[in-house]
């Protein structure tokens, strides 16, 4: 993100919405590479601090400034909605896989985890699900 920011100086990239374009290209899907697997709150928090400290100092307000106001000048969600909605088309994909399959074989031994109260992916999805 900071070389980034140094890059987009050097060159005089001074057009914001190029500059959003540039990190969601750049940073963000280096960021959250395998965002449907690693579904894990503190990570997508981690994140998210970084993605904020961006569009903050793009605005150039304070960090204190609220970030639904940050959010909705850019026109933006916050980053966990997309690492979810990552996630959820993954979910839709894998549970229409054929279960003769290798990877449908693996899905139903989660469902099976998930039965034995075992700490397994699809439990954390469901969690997040009725949570939300």
């Amino acid at each position: 993100m900071f070389a980034l920011n140094y890059r987009c100086a050097k060159l005089r990239i001074m057009d914001v919405k190029l500059r959003c374009d540039l990190f969601n290209t750049l940073v963000r899907s280096i960021a959250s590479y395998a965002c449907e697997v690693w579904v894990d709150s503190k990570k997508i928090e981690a994140i998210e601090v970084m993605y904020r400290g961006f569009l903050t100092s793009l605005l150039g307000v304070r960090k204190t400034t609220s970030m639904s106001i940050v959010l909705a000048e850019f026109g933006k969600f916050p980053f966990e909605h997309f690492t979810w909605g990552q996630t959820l088309l993954y979910y839709n994909c894998v549970n229409t896989i054929i279960k003769d399959y290798i990877l449908g074989k693996a899905w139903e031994a989660q469902f099976a985890m998930l039965d034995t109260g075992k700490k397994c992916w699809v439990g954390s999805v469901k969690k997040w699900l009725f949570q939300n």
